[in-house]
């Protein structure tokens, strides 16, 4: 590695990581705050609170490093600009490619991190610290009338696999209901159930109407299905409120179940949209860094006065709003079915890359 490449990336770095330290201690302290009359009010201890806000930090570092890149770009290259260091690099003869190939190669990094955290710790910490915040902190487990949820899935214990179209926490009923009993070694479906209706009594689901189809190894219909007015299944110990969870928050799920998930609502005719989407946008959002640093590039490389160098700086958050703005559009379009998954994750990030890239030989004047 060239001196300058350890320059660089020593340059960026550390605002990097002040700027991440900042925005993740900002986002714990307007957690305080939003929950300071229920930690008051429920006399919840010192040792659950710090459990609770240590969880959160692998999300809010998830959700802020993007911003935290850009704050620290802004700052690296305002700072050459105004001691004029990237004159000192073009009298060189460098290329501006050329000096920013190391501070790309952080971003892709950023990135990495990004996404090995969002599947393997975010999800795990992220439900952890849910489940103190409504036990301990709000104290809702329990309470919750009236909250009604659609096309919620779960995959629980046992290798099982449960979709209800209808979920009504408050009178703890399901409508429409599929489990699947999954082979734990091939994940293939070895037992089928479809019932219309159930309901939770006495510490257990009673469903109604029901219909059993058994399965062989390749996941085909054995024999004829088998009807009965009502059922109780002694494996299938899903809560309700394990099902509120599973209805109210995807990022409690990792790529590998909500990729299980997909399969598996597809092979029994559920479309789902939400899902792929989401799906997606776990691979896509990752790279939020490494695209809001290719936009600061061709607009703050240039030397330029300091007003220049000023106006542009508010040019590129507005560009870096717009990339989010249509970010934003195109998942809500993805998650009603009218845009591929793909593109309603991607297409943010695939069009200011290119259009970065394609201007990012003008930083070169």
């Amino acid at each position: 590695m060239r001196v300058l490449d350890r320059y660089l990336l020593r340059e960026l770095f550390f605002p990097v990581l002040l700027c991440s330290l900042i925005l993740v201690f900002l986002v714990l302290i307007a957690d305080v705050f939003d929950n300071l009359d229920a930690l008051l009010k429920n006399q919840t201890s010192l040792a659950l609170i710090l459990r609770y806000y240590l969880l959160l930090i692998p999300v809010s570092f998830s959700q802020t490093i993007p911003w935290a890149t850009l704050l620290g770009t802004f700052y690296l290259l305002v700072s050459f600009n105004f001691h004029n260091e990237i004159v000192a690099m073009k009298v060189a003869g460098l290329e501006i490619n050329s000096i920013v190939r190391p501070l790309l190669f952080f971003g892709f990094l950023i990135g990495v991190l990004c996404l090995l955290l969002g599947d393997t710790v975010v999800p795990a910490t992220f439900h952890a610290a849910s489940e103190i915040r409504e036990i301990h902190i709000e104290k809702k487990k329990g309470e919750g009338a009236g909250q009604v949820a659609e096309n919620v899935t779960y995959y629980s214990e046992g290798n099982q696999l449960q979709y209800y179209r209808y979920f009504d926490y408050g009178k703890r009923r399901v409508e429409d209901a599929i489990l699947l009993w999954l082979d734990p070694q091939t994940r293939n479906t070895r037992r089928k159930m479809v019932a219309k209706k159930g309901a939770w009594r006495e510490n257990r689901w009673v469903f109604e109407n029901v219909t059993e189809y058994e399965m062989d190894p390749e996941g085909q219909i054995l024999g004829e299905p088998r009807s009965f007015v009502t059922r109780v299944y002694a494996d299938v110990r899903t809560s309700p409120e394990d099902l509120r969870h599973a209805s109210s928050e995807s990022q409690f799920l990792s790529s590998k179940e909500l990729r299980h998930y997909i399969q598996k609502l597809e092979e029994n005719g559920v479309r789902a949209y939400n899902e792929k989407v989401e799906h997606q946008y776990r691979i896509a959002a990752p790279w939020q860094s490494l695209v809001m640093m290719l936009i600061a590039f061709p607009l703050l490389s240039p030397t330029r006065s300091k007003k220049v160098i000023a106006f542009n700086v508010l040019i590129c958050l507005g560009v870096v709003f717009l990339f989010h703005v249509t970010g934003a559009i195109t998942l809500a379009l993805g998650k009603t079915g009218r845009l591929l998954p793909f593109f309603s994750a991607w297409l943010n990030t695939i069009l200011f890359s290119v259009a970065a890239v394609f201007y990012l030989e003008r930083a070169n004047e």
